[in-house]
Parts: C-alpha cells; structure tokens; sequence
C-alpha cells in the first residue's frame, strides 16, 4: 500500500508539472502573439517626425493601426504609417494579434475653396517673409489627399486652429506635401471608425519581423 501511494504521488507530481509547465508557456506565448501592428487606443495620439512630442505630423485617428517597427524606448515605438516613417507614444497604441484588412485611414480627400488661391506650407503657421510655403495651389482644386489634421495657428479670427496635412499633385505630376488652414478648404470626406475586429496582446520584447 505504502509503495502504491508512492508511485500514485510520483505520478500526481509529474502531472502537475507538466500541466504547470505548458499552463506557462501558453502565456509567455500569448505575450510575443502580434502581427506587428498597434491599434491607436486614444484621441490624441500624434505621428510624430522624430523621438519628440515637439515633432509632431498630425493626429492618428482613434482605431485605426500603427506598424510597429522598432522598441525605441521607454517612450516611444518606431512605426510606419501609409508612405510615413515616424514615432508614437507607447501609451496610446495596443498589439494587436490580427494583421488589419485595412490597417491606415485611406481615401479622404478635400477641396480647396472657391475664393482664391492657397498656400500649402511646411508648418501650420504663417510666417512673415513666408518662408514655410511649399507651393501654391488654385482655387477650386479638387481630391486633395487627406492625412491628418493638427493645432496650429489661427489664421483668420475666429475661424479655428485646424490646419490639414495633405498631399497636392500638379499638373506636372509633382506631388507636394504639407498643411493647408483648414478653413480655406470644404468637402472633406465622410471620416468613419475602423471597423476591425481585433484582439488585443501583451508584447514583452518586441523584436519587428
């Protein structure tokens, strides 16, 4: 009987080992699950230029995805956005297991008004000797491509902050890119939240594939 007992404990011992032992793997497993991309998580999330909140492009629109590209910091993901190379805040995106059918907001486009003639600029300010402006773009110019848009300057009183960070392509096939006042503009597009279904996962040690 004792010796039953024995081997009954040796066998009940090797079992909860083995139950532990893949019980633990199962979670280191689920923390390294990620396609790569990040789910933006809040409504001020920035792409940014460089490792500085200084830096920024523009706002990424809550639920749609970053591709995370590098752990920089304690601070900061290196990621890709669309044709963009930049950095975000750790604390506003999540892992996500899935890779996005439709990862980046796409396909919103603005024109510019009717009135006149407007600059596109390399900062949402204007500037005495207008040493930002990139190009000018005619009035009435249709289907400029939409990015983002950022706080800057008030331009015209009482009419807002909002500037856009577009692209504008001319007649000679240049592409231009840069911020235009938002209240210059109309007919911005329908912008709606991305509908992906995701699952969310705790990355420890990141490495990009």
């Amino acid at each position: 009987m004792k010796k039953f007992l024995t081997i009954f404990t040796v066998f009940l011992f090797i079992f909860i080992s083995i139950f532990v032992v893949k019980q633990t793997q199962t979670k280191v497993a689920s923390t390294v699950a990620t396609s790569g991309y990040a789910q933006i998580t809040t409504n001020d999330c920035y792409l940014l230029k460089n490792n500085s909140l200084d830096s920024k492009y523009f706002l990424l629109e809550q639920s749609y995805f970053v591709k995370v590209t590098q752990d920089y910091d304690n601070v900061f993901y290196k990621v890709s956005y669309l044709d963009f190379e930049g950095f975000v805040e750790k604390s506003k995106v999540s892992f996500v297991e899935e890779y996005p059918d439709t990862p980046f907001l796409s396909g919103i486009t603005f024109d510019i008004y009717g009135l006149g003639n407007v600059c596109m600029r390399s900062s949402p300010q204007t500037i005495n000797n207008d040493s930002n402006i990139i190009c000018t773009i005619s009035q009435s110019t249709k289907n400029l491509l939409y990015y983002g848009k950022i706080s800057g300057e008030e331009v015209i009183e009482g009419l807002g902050n909002i500037w856009y960070y577009c692209a504008y392509q001319d007649e000679h096939n240049n592409v231009f890119k840069g911020y235009i006042y938002a209240p210059l503009t109309s007919n911005l597009s329908n912008i709606t939240s991305s509908d992906q279904s995701v699952t969310f996962v705790n990355v420890v040690g990141f490495l990009a594939s």
